[in-house]
């Protein structure tokens, strides 16, 4: 097996007076929130969630602890990228 890492967002729709809590519970997954205005077009109880993982199956873990946390409507896996971690490494000078 080969070290890999896998990038993700995974966009969560939630009841609005949940979102304080539920992004406390996030954070404390080891993931991030993306910022984000709320406008017309993105109501408050939209959270953009950025997981990194070193598995696709623990990307899809959070994916459903997300889905089952109390005042998450929905959970939808946006976006997926996955390469091998040493390729951040080139990156780095």
């Amino acid at each position: 097996m080969t070290d890999e890492l896998h990038i993700s967002s995974i966009v969560v729709h939630c009841w609005p007076d949940h979102a304080e809590a539920l992004s406390r519970q996030i954070l404390a997954m080891n993931c991030e929130i993306a910022p984000t205005e709320t406008t017309p077009e993105s109501p408050p109880g939209r959270l953009i969630v950025l997981v990194e993982r070193s598995t696709v199956r623990q990307v899809a873990d959070v994916l459903d602890t997300l889905q089952a946390l109390p005042g998450v409507l929905s959970a939808l896996l946006v976006y997926h990228h996955a390469e091998p971690a040493t390729a951040l490494e080139d990156l780095m000078p």
